[in-house]
């Protein structure tokens, strides 16, 4: 039986856009490693070489922590994050004054919640992305898992993609509280009575179910 051309080629690029999805995901192992001394951090990877990061004078390492391809190191005055695939650190600078209150490191990204904002490192760009809350903005819910996190404050629904990178927010009825988080690696699903908002690490929008 003859196949048209046409159908075959569209076959064999289905296929690989889903193989490269599929491998986008996998499950990986833990591949960096970071250490610190004499004023500086040091970023290993499984292969060759080192990348380093001076601290600046004064500067104190209070977390460090490290996941998959991505690491994760908090000091006094910065937010810093590794990329494995990169082998190069992003910085972030803290405002005076903010309290980092909760961290998530996941294989490909890390989550931050502070008082003044909330951050989120994408591994896979080596970048930090920050979402200033605005007055009296408080967050409530905080959940987050491989691929997607989210973050419910009294005003808005705030979602963060491994995949894709940056937050991506969508207005709730003041002070409407939340009756469930559902999580898995990709899909969050936050429950608001009859309400259902979705968030998915592929599509990095927000989606209310009917």
């Amino acid at each position: 039986m003859h196949v048209p051309w046409g159908i075959v080629m569209m076959a064999a690029i289905a296929g690989i856009c889903l193989a490269n999805n599929a491998a986008a995901q996998d499950v990986i192992t833990d591949q960096v490693f970071i250490t610190s001394g004499h004023g500086e951090l040091f970023g290993l990877t499984s292969s060759a070489g080192v990348s380093r990061k001076f601290l600046a004078a004064g500067e104190d390492v209070l977390v460090i922590e490290s996941k998959g391809v991505t690491g994760f190191v908090l000091t006094s005055t910065r937010l810093l994050g590794f990329s494995g695939r990169l082998k190069r650190w992003g910085a972030l600078t803290l405002a005076t004054g903010e309290q980092i209150i909760k961290w998530t490191v996941t294989p490909r990204m890390v989550v931050v919640q502070g008082r003044e904002a909330v951050y989120g490192f994408h591994s896979h760009s080596g970048r930090w992305k920050k979402e200033s809350l605005g007055a009296g903005e408080a967050i409530r819910e905080n959940v987050v898992d491989d691929h997607v996190g989210v973050m419910v404050t009294n005003r808005r629904v705030l979602g963060f993609s491994a995949l894709i990178g940056g937050f991506f927010s969508r207005d709730i009825l003041s002070g409407k509280r939340t009756d469930d988080i559902e999580i898995n690696d990709n899909v969050a699903v936050i429950h608001f009575g009859f309400r259902k908002l979705v968030f998915r690490s592929g599509l990095a929008i927000w989606v209310e179910l009917p």
